[in-house]
């Protein structure tokens, strides 16, 4: 009986107690929380056709990578800045976007800072079960960021060391994605670290030896950074967002005539990271005055009921109403007045707050492109609530050239946001959105996609934390009185 609970017992440790265990053993929470940067060199082999070559890794906290393979002719660079990702190969040089990017941040979170500060990083740590790794028996955690980022680890539990991380790709064959093994744990400076690794991709591996680990040793920034290509001259990138700006206001006068389709997919998430609940709604969408209006279809696949359609067709026909009210209220306002509250959240105010770097020509779905990574102006103070939220964000930016229009946008919060000293909301460090439009009816840019992925607490409540995918379809012009059907 004592066996039997002694057995309970291991299964039933928390993915706290194993992630205590590791950090132990590979040197301890002071001697990891006191390493910036680790550069790994070593020889890499193709185990299908025999080629050989070099590997280089270099990470720097919190969230920088850099991973260099080269075999025979070919030559392969993947790098993460902290903003954005981007791979140089026999394909080209490009910034990632999706699975390719997530995968690559998820690694550069992981690997740059390792879990010596997961807390405070607010990384949820989920127990998956048991594993095999080389014939060693493992803990299988699930890592999952704030930004959504989800990541296996696997730990021996001998060692207690990592044996393996896997990075999931939903867009890869059997949504397989990167998958890194590793043995040979050697003590440098303190911490242990492979000497040797396996890397997956597909049916592709890659074997690694690793001949040098250089813990603390100084790393220029720039490696991170997407590599300049083009001799072509790049426009000003604050005139450019000003065109950009310019254009959106006529996006604004353009939408309210236009009504389309909006596919949501909710994933509402516990505490551990994990989904409770996946639900999808259909809405019927128009605007009034630029603001969404969403009439609610079908839910989960199924039309409402003739009862619960009722109910949202006089719920929207009530806001229709408070518009035209407030309009009237609003037609006695300023022109003056009126500019000021158009700049609260214009591309103005971006311009203040934000610091644009690293701009790049590309080609994005068949157009040119410039692409920007922005980050926080950390030599100027917010003077409102929207300063103060833009002042919070880093992310990567992708502009038709030609249109002056945002064609995808990718950004997270760098810290939490607290609204009303945190007793109204709070918006946890690391929660991000996706943003994408497209030209519809060769007339106008329109919202085609966009993904939210948060931590919250909303007034004295528990924290709150959920993934949002948005499809915006079927565009068709309309007038208000087609979209709101009296009964």
């Amino acid at each position: 009986m004592a066996l039997v609970a002694l057995a309970g017992s291991a299964r039933a440790q928390s993915a706290d107690k194993i992630i205590d265990q590791y950090l132990r053993a590979a040197g301890g929470v002071k001697v990891l929380r006191g390493i910036t940067t680790v550069r790994v060199e070593g020889t890499v082999s193709d185990s299908a056709t025999g080629e050989s070559g070099s590997y280089t890794l270099i990470t720097k906290a919190p969230s920088r990578l850099y991973s260099e393979i080269v075999l025979d002719d070919a030559h392969t660079t993947e790098a993460y800045n902290g903003k954005s990702a981007w791979r140089q190969d026999s394909g080209g040089l490009e910034t990632l976007t999706g699975a390719e990017s997530a995968r690559l941040e998820a690694r550069a979170r992981y690997s740059a800072g390792g879990l010596a500060n997961y807390k405070k990083e607010k990384i949820r740590a989920t127990l998956l079960g048991d594993a095999t790794v080389h014939k060693h028996p493992a803990d299988r955690l699930q890592i999952t960021t704030a930004a959504g980022l989800r990541q296996e680890v696997l730990f021996d539990k001998q060692s207690h060391l990592l044996a393996e991380e896997k990075t999931p790709d939903p867009s890869g064959p059997r949504g397989d994605g990167e998958r890194i093994t590793f043995e040979d744990y050697r003590p440098v400076e303190g911490a242990m670290e492979p000497y040797r690794m396996e890397i997956r991709r597909g049916s592709g591996v890659l074997r690694v030896s690793v001949t040098r680990v250089a813990i603390n040793s100084p790393v220029d920034d720039t490696i991170f950074d997407f590599p300049s290509r083009s001799a072509q001259p790049l426009p000003d990138i604050a005139q450019l967002l000003k065109d950009v700006n310019q254009n959106q206001k006529q996006v604004d006068a353009f939408i309210d005539q236009y009504a389309c389709r909006q596919t949501e997919e909710e994933n509402d998430v516990n505490g551990k990271g994990q989904t409770k609940q996946k639900t999808v709604r259909e809405y019927e969408v128009f605007h009034l005055g630029g603001e969404e209006v969403r009439r609610l279809v079908r839910k989960n696949g199924k039309d409402l009921t003739a009862d619960e359609l009722q109910r949202e067709n006089e719920r929207v026909e009530k806001r229709v109403h408070e518009y035209e009210k407030q309009q009237q209220k609003d037609a006695g306002k300023s022109a003056e007045a009126k500019k000021r509250k158009e700049a609260e959240a214009g591309i103005s105010s971006f311009l203040r707050v934000s610091r644009f770097v690293n701009p790049r020509r590309e080609r994005f779905r068949g157009n040119d492109v410039i692409v920007f990574d922005f980050e926080p102006n950390q030599g100027y103070q917010p003077k409102n609530l929207m300063e103060g939220v833009l002042h919070r964000l880093v992310g990567v930016a992708w502009v038709d050239e030609q249109a002056r229009q945002v064609v995808r946008l990718e950004a997270r919060f760098t810290d939490s946001m607290k609204i009303g000293g945190g007793l109204v909301a709070s918006v946890q460090k690391g929660s991000a959105f996706v943003f994408e439009q497209s030209k519809i009816n060769d007339e106008v840019w329109l919202p085609s996609y966009g993904e939210v992925h948060f931590v919250a607490r909303v007034l004295l409540f528990k924290g709150m934390q959920g993934d949002f995918v948005t499809r915006y379809s079927d565009y068709k012009k309309f007038r208000v009185e087609s979209v709101v059907r009296k009964n």
